[in-house]
This record gives C-alpha cells, sequence and structure tokens, in this order.
C-alpha cells in the first residue's frame, strides 16, 4: 500500500530531480551567456521580456504552488524593482550595483506588505494583496517626478563587458 503523505521532502525540494538535468541545465545557461554575442537587437529584446516574466512567473509559482496562498498583487513588487533599477540608473550607479540594490529594497517592499499580512490566508491574503497593486499603481501613475507618471520611465542600454 502507498501512502500518500511524505515522511522525508529532501527529493521534492531537489533542484536537479534526474542526474542528466544537469547537463541540459548547464547547456541552457551556456546559451543564455552566448546569446548577447550571436542575436540581433530585435531577438535579444524578446529574450530579455521572455526571461522578465519567467522571473515574475517563479515567483508566482513559489508563493502559489509551495505554499497554496494567492497573491493579486504580484505585480507591484516587480514595479518596486523595476523602478529602482531604472532611477538608480538614471542617476549613474552603475548596473552591477543597481541591480542588487532594486533586488533589496523590492524585498524589503514585500517585508513591509508581508508583516501585516502575516496572518492572512485565502482570500483574505488575495484581498490584500489586490489592495496592495492597486495603491501601489495609484502612487506610480501619480509621483510624476519621480516615476514619470503614466508614461514611466526612458533607461538608455545596459552595457556589460562591452555587450549590451
Amino acid at each position: 500500500m502507498r501512502f500518500l503523505f511524505h515522511t522525508d521532502y529532501d527529493q521534492d525540494i531537489r533542484l536537479f530531480k534526474h542526474s542528466g538535468s544537469v547537463f541540459w541545465y548547464s547547456l541552457l545557461g551556456l546559451a543564455l551567456l552566448a546569446a548577447p554575442l550571436v542575436l540581433d537587437e530585435y531577438f535579444l529584446l524578446q529574450m530579455n521580456f521572455v526571461l522578465i516574466y519567467v522571473i515574475a512567473g517563479v515567483g508566482l509559482m513559489l508563493l502559489a504552488g509551495y505554499t497554496g496562498q494567492i497573491s493579486l498583487g504580484h505585480a507591484a513588487f516587480f514595479a518596486a524593482g523595476a523602478y529602482t533599477e531604472t532611477i538608480l540608473i538614471n542617476s549613474g550607479a552603475p548596473f552591477l550595483v543597481s541591480l542588487p540594490v532594486a533586488g533589496l529594497f523590492s524585498g524589503v517592499v514585500g517585508i513591509l506588505v508581508g508583516l501585516p499580512a502575516l496572518r492572512l490566508a485565502g482570500i483574505y491574503l488575495a484581498v490584500a494583496t489586490l489592495a496592495f497593486g492597486f495603491i501601489a499603481e495609484e502612487i506610480l501613475a501619480r509621483w510624476e517626478s519621480v516615476t514619470g507618471g503614466n508614461t514611466g520611465l526612458f533607461v538608455e542600454n545596459i552595457t556589460i563587458a562591452g555587450v549590451g
């Protein structure tokens, strides 16, 4: 008889479920690193958009898939990091410095929103995160001097090690 519960979760949290996966993930990583050298600007832009949405999707997968909770304001945390990165880049900060700072700022915003929402679950958490999403959207749209309002902000192309 097979039991439906686990007593050991090591297999569930392993990064690579099969030994052959390491090779394919390594090959994918090398292809992503080589992409700026071989792709033209249009395909590189499209690949960047896909990878941005992959990051957002992985965040939602971690929340919904592993905890069973629903977040409807996920884009607000995404926007906090994106606007922080843009503001830092436009003020002259190097990309390799501003990227971790933007991630940390987005994490701090997540902690500030998450602390009051710790005891919420289910529909209540969904409504709270939806409210945060609406609040963030209004702040970003109305704070034109910092965020550019509904127009947004412009960022020059990023160059890393002469590639960009």
